[in-house]
């Protein structure tokens, strides 16, 4: 079972990540902005980009974030490449490589489900860290499901084959995906989505 949350800030990818990791006694994938931060001797991905390190910092999050997960057979991860993929290109599209889009969308080929949170449904940046520009965090869910369903929710999904999308919804939208987890396991999907060499 590897699992991934996309989405954009405030919108409950941690609280449901934690609530995955606890009822499916499943590891967190402890890479993150504020790790990696903190692994160059920064308090916070905000200083690495006062200090011009973002380039750097973004590199070292790809390649740490992807590492760990190919070193775990099961998992749940607060973030996935697509939402590191969609902050480079608010911030710094002209420093990406060639690739990037191929690159990222490879990655993503760890994992067996996603699930995508909406600002619609629910959105906290009170924390005193998170942008508060609702401009800026409605931008970054666009290109986000840009990248997930290039030609519209009507249409099927860009990500790699045998990926399942879950937009979770409504009042009580951590017990859906309790739902489709609880059906997933029990029908086995997650014993035969991918093979060693599809993620290789």
């Amino acid at each position: 079972m590897r699992i991934a949350i996309a989405g954009a800030s405030g919108t409950g990818k941690t609280t449901l990540a934690n609530a995955i990791a606890e009822r499916y006694s499943l590891p967190i994938n402890p890479v993150g902005a504020r790790s990696v931060a903190k692994s160059m001797g920064f308090d916070n991905p905000y200083d690495v980009d006062k200090a011009g390190r973002r380039v750097e910092f973004q590199r070292r999050l790809f390649e740490q974030k992807r590492d760990w997960e190919l070193a775990n057979d099961r998992f749940v991860t607060d973030r996935t490449y697509l939402d590191n993929l969609t902050y480079c290109a608010l911030h710094m599209a002209d420093q990406l490589p060639d690739n990037a889009i191929e690159e990222y969308m490879e990655a993503m080929k760890r994992y067996e489900m996603v699930f995508v949170m909406q600002i619609s449904e629910f959105q906290s940046l009170e924390d005193g860290v998170r942008k508060t520009s609702r401009t800026y965090h409605r931008l970054y869910e666009e290109l986000l499901f840009r990248l997930i369903f290039p030609e519209g929710f009507s249409e099927e999904h860009a990500l790699p084959r045998g990926t399942t999308i879950w937009m979770p919804m409504g009042e009580h939208r951590q017990q859906g995906v309790f739902n489709e987890l609880d059906e997933c396991v029990e029908g086995h999907l997650f014993d035969t989505l991918w093979t060693d060499e599809d993620v290789q």
